[in-house]
């Protein structure tokens, strides 16, 4: 393996080697988790979904301090392992308040009942970015901003702009129908970028970049692959250090984590020509994602102009797989894309596991 285990810089930060933890739901792990995974080799590990304003179920968020002690426990055992750690902003599209509320009052039996909930929710999902006031959407762009500087102070080495959930809603026509200036589908992603380039100067700013794969309809969040040459070099003037690029969301989370029996998804790299498309209008690093296992393609990928490849459900089934690979070791357990304990474990909140690892 020659460009796989390189280094990699992305602004003034380097990068050990290729190799990223995609964000990914992992439940309430412990930093243990977080260190198994730099103590088996990868370069970085993105943490998911570190929400901008106060989490619904009261996870780690970045929306205050609070939850300073718990991230920087994890910033220091992946960094004992020479693994960069980043934050993923984002927001989850809906009504926070107002969703607690009716989902605490679900559980306790009063008032809607959980499914009657879980109705609500996809109401508000459909319709939130078309209905938030100019002083609201202008409140949340601060909040990206804040949150950003938050991270840096409590150690993070890079942070990620989620491009969909709330900023995939507005990027796409199939849910912004906003006649003011937000209607424009670039303007919010824009104006986020720009806040928290303007906010964090120092640390990397890389940004997840969700495309709608309009040819095979899936996807219905994020950007239009049509819209790719506009959107990127909006970003960069914008002040973006990184691409994260993968499908759009806001459908089916079996596109976005496609299984071996997927109708359209079946192949490895499932995602890769979006990365390659992007990399065609950034000098930026770009990293691919979907069904990555096998190194031998992640090689040619990074020969292809790819500068990083991630991986999640491969890295849950063995996180030794970078060092198994660097040192020729032919004992890698190697995902099934079966979707069964790690889906199981995302939808109900619990530690993340995986069919491989239960039967060692």
């Amino acid at each position: 393996m020659q460009k796989i285990f390189t280094e990699c810089r992305i602004k003034h930060v380097v990068c050990k080697n290729r190799l990223v933890f995609a964000p990914t739901t992992v439940g309430k792990v412990t930093a243990d988790f977080y260190e198994e995974l730099a103590a088996g080799g990868v370069g970085m590990i993105v943490l998911a979904d570190l929400s901008v304003v106060s989490s619904m179920m009261g996870d780690p968020d970045l929306s205050s301090m609070a939850s300073e002690q718990w991230f920087r426990q994890v910033i220091e055992a992946c960094h004992r392992h020479g693994c960069l750690v980043s934050a993923q902003l984002f927001h989850p599209e809906y009504d926070v308040e107002y969703m607690r509320t009716l989902y605490v009052q679900a559980r306790a039996g009063q008032g809607v009942s959980p499914s009657q909930a879980r109705e609500a929710l996809a109401e508000s999902t459909m319709h939130y970015c078309d209905e938030l006031t100019l002083e609201n959407i202008e409140k949340l762009i601060e909040a990206f901003g804040a949150a950003a500087a938050r991270a840096e102070r409590m150690g993070f080495d890079m942070v990620q702009i989620h491009g969909d959930r709330l900023v995939g809603s507005f990027t796409s026509p199939l849910f912004n129908h906003r006649t003011d200036c937000f209607g424009n589908h670039m303007d919010f992603s824009r104006r986020i970028v720009e806040c928290v380039r303007q906010t964090v100067q120092d640390i990397p700013v890389d940004y997840k970049l969700t495309i709608r794969m309009e040819e095979k309809n899936l996807g219905r969040g994020g950007i239009s692959q049509s819209e790719i040459p506009k959107f990127v070099r909006m970003l960069d003037v914008a002040g973006v250090d990184a691409y994260h690029v993968t499908l759009a969301n806001h459908t089916d989370v079996s596109n976005t984590i496609p299984g071996r029996n997927h109708p359209q998804l079946k192949e490895d790299g499932c995602f890769a020509e979006l990365a390659k498309e992007v990399k065609r209008y950034t000098d930026h690093p770009v990293c691919a994602v979907g069904k990555l296992q096998k190194a031998d393609m992640m090689e040619e990928l990074l020969d292809q102009d790819i500068d990083l490849v991630a991986m999640s459900r491969q890295l849950v089934a063995d996180p030794e797989w970078p060092c198994k690979v660097r040192e020729g070791r032919q004992d890698i357990r190697y995902c099934l894309y079966c979707n069964s304990s790690c889906m199981d474990s995302i939808r109900s909140g619990r530690p993340i596991t995986c069919v491989l690892r239960k039967e060692q």
